[in-house]
């Protein structure tokens, strides 16, 4: 193999990789909620409440997005990134403080959200068309792949009575690797390419509203992820084996989904898969709340877990479509707009929980807003149609 393409497998593992430890952050917080509530003598939901101050650090670092890259190489920030994450991580194995919970989670939720959209905009760059939608679909992959590890891998501590955050130290250990690779990689700036210097960003309503409509869907996404163990317990009696078991079951359905995904938009339309996704998720939800057995809801974790295989960056090539050269502060805002539905998701769910009672109800909210996720992408669909048309006539 040639240094060239040496460097070129570093750069794509690096443009993946920041998937995969977003994921090891984010996906284990339904599961190890209630240690961390043991842990602080708090209840539930407000252990649940309190990653909340992960995702809004997320909703900071994709406005911080917006600027960085302006100012700051691409490769600085992944190395005093990723460094700053184990830093991080080690505190919150460390010292158990309420305060160092909350801050730890807030400095790992903007540095994490910083990280994809350097990666997601290192693909922006060195990709086009349908290479650039199959790029940002395997960074899905990626995402779903950690969530079948790192919900295994929670699964296998807690039933062994280790730390809360085990899990999050061997995402801490992948973090420096990444910083191994990112020192001896030769990352394309976007200064270094001609069709990326100069570009002056671009907005209009379409890409506008696909941040609307990415927003709501992270709210029901996000808040899936933390509440379904807390449903299998509730209303099946499930073990932490048991509920475990069922979110592996998601994330593998999420991963087969996603990689199957990465050759499907590589020769259909982003906005057909996007429909097809999101109208599987409303099923797979609504048939998870009409089970009657814990094997049954197991079962449509497979389902559940497909259909947001790839929509998250299924969403982002579908945005970048509204426009004909996109810059970081497109892909920016179209993570900001996910940060803001992460960030609000925990809030949101708990609230629902607690004036219900009933962690079920929290789900079923969640299938309302993919409703209304399913309606505006349809009504995307035929404006994105009309402003291809209008921008090919003049």
């Amino acid at each position: 193999m040639t240094g060239f393409s040496i460097n070129t497998l570093k750069t794509i593992v690096i443009c993946v990789i920041a998937s995969f430890v977003i994921a090891g952050f984010l996906n284990p917080i339904g599961q190890i909620s209630g240690p961390v509530a043991e842990a602080f003598d708090i209840p539930i939901t407000i252990a649940i409440a309190r990653f909340g101050y992960y995702t809004i650090g997320v909703f900071v670092g994709y406005i911080l997005s917006f600027y960085l890259f302006d100012f700051i190489k691409l490769k600085s920030i992944l190395i005093v990134g990723y460094s700053s994450i184990t830093v991080a991580v080690a505190a919150l194995y460390l010292l158990e403080s309420s305060l160092v919970f909350t801050v730890s989670l807030f400095i790992i939720g903007v540095l994490v959200s910083v990280q994809v959209c350097g990666a997601s905009t290192l693909v922006s760059w060195i990709w086009t068309g349908k290479q650039r939608q199959t790029m940002l679909i395997a960074q899905d992959a990626m995402f779903n792949g950690g969530g079948i590890v790192f919900t295994a891998l929670t699964t296998w501590f807690l039933a062994n009575k280790f730390h809360w955050a085990s899990t999050y130290i061997v995402v801490a250990a992948v973090a420096l690797v990444i910083v191994i690779i990112a020192t001896t990689t030769n990352i394309r700036e976007k200064h270094d390419s001609i069709s990326g210097s100069g570009i002056e960003t671009s907005w209009n309503t379409g890409i506008v509203a696909v941040g609307g409509s990415v927003l709501l869907f992270m709210v029901a996404k996000i808040s899936i992820f933390i509440w379904v163990p807390q449903y299998a317990m509730q209303t099946f009696d499930a073990s932490i084996e048991q509920s475990g078991r069922l979110m592996t079951n998601i994330f593998t359905g999420a991963f087969a989904a996603s990689i199957l995904g990465t050759y499907i938009v590589s020769k259909v339309r982003i906005e057909y898969f996007l429909i097809a996704m999101l109208s599987i998720g409303a099923t797979g939800v609504w048939l998870m709340l009409s089970a009657t057995d814990i094997n049954t809801v197991l079962m449509t974790g497979y389902i559940v877990g497909a259909s947001v295989g790839a929509t998250f960056n299924g969403y982002m090539a579908f945005g970048l479509s509204f426009v004909r050269t996109p810059t970081h502060k497109n892909v920016a805002y179209v993570l900001l707009a996910g940060g803001v539905g992460a960030a609000i998701a925990p809030w949101f769910s708990s609230t629902v929980v607690e004036a219900t009672g009933m962690v079920g109800d929290a789900l079923r909210a969640c299938l309302a807003i993919q409703g209304a996720v399913l309606i505006s992408v349809l009504l995307l669909t035929i404006f994105g149609r009309k402003w291809q048309v209008s921008t090919e006539t003049t």
